[in-house]
């Protein structure tokens, strides 16, 4: 369990987002009860201050595209965090590709996968983990 509050949770178009727990902390404010398989994206400046939030459906190589429409219409938007649910198992075997392929997709339509989670059936985990990608909130962590 996470011990943050909603006081916690950072404001929007104010206050930063500088760790997964708050970028949590806001997604969660977008999870449907009962859950059921879908993705959250956060949007967020260039100054990582969450501008928009929106749910869609399951994260796959065609709905990412669908993802980056939506987020190209959002002025200022410089990088997302992409928050998938499922109801089953967290992990998939298709994970690593699907990485590839939506840090692909955003870095061509102009923004930055800042990171993707996914919440399954026993717990969380980042499909970065299975990869050698870098943790993308170690660097920002330093200014708290």
């Amino acid at each position: 369990m996470f011990a943050s509050t909603l006081l916690d949770v950072p404001r929007p178009y104010i206050d930063p987002i500088y760790s997964l727990v708050e970028a949590l902390g806001v997604a969660c404010l977008a999870l449907r009860r009962p859950v059921v398989d879908s993705t959250i994206t956060l949007v967020l400046d260039n100054q990582r201050r969450g501008i928009h939030l929106f749910p869609s459906t399951p994260l796959t190589q065609s709905t990412i595209h669908h993802i980056i429409g939506h987020v190209s219409s959002v002025p200022n938007a410089h990088g997302v965090v992409v928050i998938s649910t499922r109801t089953t198992a967290p992990i998939s075997p298709q994970d690593t590709t699907l990485l590839l392929h939506t840090t692909m997709a955003c870095q061509s339509a102009g923004f930055e996968l800042i990171d993707w989670v996914v919440l399954g059936s026993g717990g969380l985990y980042c499909p970065r983990s299975l990869t050698d990608a870098p943790d993308p909130w170690l660097a920002s962590a330093t200014f708290l």
